[in-house]
């Protein structure tokens, strides 16, 4: 998976990179944040679909952390 990384601009608001607007981030968005993370939709995706895509980005996390974690054994 692609890793964006995007700063707050000077009014604190975030740009939706091309790429992403590319894929399909258009238009009308929603954010289900809490403390820690945020999930970026489409407005009036499928919550089905949402959860689908998110166990995918849970696969890579988890694929990230296990090589953190190994390198920290070294």
């Amino acid at each position: 998976m692609v890793k964006f990384t995007q700063r707050l601009d000077r009014n604190n608001k975030i740009y939706i990179v091309k790429p992403l607007r590319q894929a399909g981030l258009t238009n009308t968005v929603e954010i289900l944040p809490n403390s820690q993370a945020a999930v970026i939709y489409k407005a009036g995706t499928p919550i089905k679909d949402i959860i689908a895509s998110l166990e995918t980005v849970m696969v890579d996390l988890r694929y990230h952390l296990k090589r953190e974690e190994a390198k920290q054994k070294q």
